[in-house]
């Protein structure tokens, strides 16, 4: 059956041709709906809201002065949100597209994940810094930046200290990484082979649809932060000098936002 050039023949034929692309995007489509409604921090109050409100009491009443008096939790429940958040991130943007690369043929260091290509090329990533350090320092001076960042704020904790903040810079370059695989690496490289350049271009649009809980200009900066670390990714054939850009600015970002209140802990 035919209407004005549709046919079942047709359809079936282009999602035949299409099928490696379309699994790639249907999947991105499914692990931000997944992100979105069960990863985020804020989720583990709703998926979990006797544990989250026993280890991270101070989260979950938006300071630990507000708690019930007598409250009490483990100096790492704190961080169970930002776990939750970042282990999840690792196993659906990352483990599950491994499992997927490995049906398409690729191999993971068909992914970026090979450091090889990156290795000569730290000139390029220390100008994307130097590139990017107005925009940071701009940004720091803003109230907007320093209300959300860091995410750890010393008001949840019962006791603010270096060892919390380094636990959670550490989930926090974790997921960094998984930022930059799902992005700059199965995503851009799996779709290459279709697109070319295009996954870039196509990469850019999740890409910047997950910073809409963020800061405006911070929102508008990742179309071009994401082209361009989608670009130096695709050429060097590697996402690790991407990720070690991506870690570095957000700890400024978290640094300086520390600084200018005078918010650093005293304490290990």
């Amino acid at each position: 059956m035919e209407q004005n050039g549709l046919s079942l023949g047709g359809l079936r034929e282009e999602l035949r041709r299409e099928r490696a692309s379309l699994a790639v995007l249907v999947y991105v489509a499914l692990a931000l709906t997944v992100t979105e409604y069960f990863l985020l921090p804020g989720a583990v109050f709703e998926l979990f809201p006797a544990a989250a409100v026993s280890l991270a009491p101070g989260v979950h009443y938006g300071a630990w002065g507000l708690a019930p008096a007598g409250t009490n939790a483990p100096w790492w429940g704190t961080l169970f949100p930002w776990a939750w958040w970042s282990g999840g991130l690792f196993v659906v943007w990352v483990v599950l597209p491994l499992g997927l690369a490995r049906l398409q043929g690729l191999r993971p260091r068909d992914l970026g994940l090979s450091a090889a290509g990156s290795a000569g090329k730290w000139p390029v990533y220390a100008a994307m810094l130097v590139l990017v350090a107005p925009a940071v320092l701009w940004a720091a001076g803003r109230e907007s930046f320093t209300t959300m960042y860091p995410f750890l704020r010393p008001e949840y904790c019962q006791v603010w200290s270096w060892r919390l903040l380094l636990c959670f810079w550490g989930l926090y370059a974790l997921q960094f990484f998984s930022v930059e695989f799902f992005f700059r690496g199965w995503m851009v490289f799996s779709l290459e082979r279709r697109y070319g350049m295009g996954a870039v271009w196509i990469m850019l649009v999740p890409y910047c649809a997950i910073h809409f809980h963020k800061p405006l200009p911070e929102t508008l900066g990742s179309i071009l932060a994401g082209a361009a670390l989608g670009y130096v990714a695709l050429r060097t054939r590697s996402i690790w000098g991407g990720w070690c850009v991506h870690v570095i600015v957000a700890l400024g970002m978290d640094v300086l936002s520390l600084a200018r209140g005078g918010r650093f802990p005293q304490v290990w």
